[in-house]
């Protein structure tokens, strides 16, 4: 289940540009967190670590704390 979380969070940010510089705004994986559960995402930082091919995958763009 917490992967397909990360999965739509993932399919989302391709979309949406105000989530994704959220995201690129966010000091550390906890604020990063932070933002998903707030955009509805029920992500964890231990989804995060453990999908980094996932997510490395799907991102355009980088982000300092992955």
């Amino acid at each position: 289940m917490a992967q397909d979380q990360l999965q739509a969070l993932l399919l989302q940010l391709k979309d949406d540009a105000e989530l994704q510089e959220k995201l690129k705004g966010a000091a550390d994986l906890d604020a990063a967190v932070t933002v998903a559960k707030a955009a509805g995402f029920d992500v964890s930082k231990a989804d995060w670590l453990s999908n980094k091919r996932l997510i490395g995958a799907h991102l355009l763009w980088e982000w300092n704390w992955i």
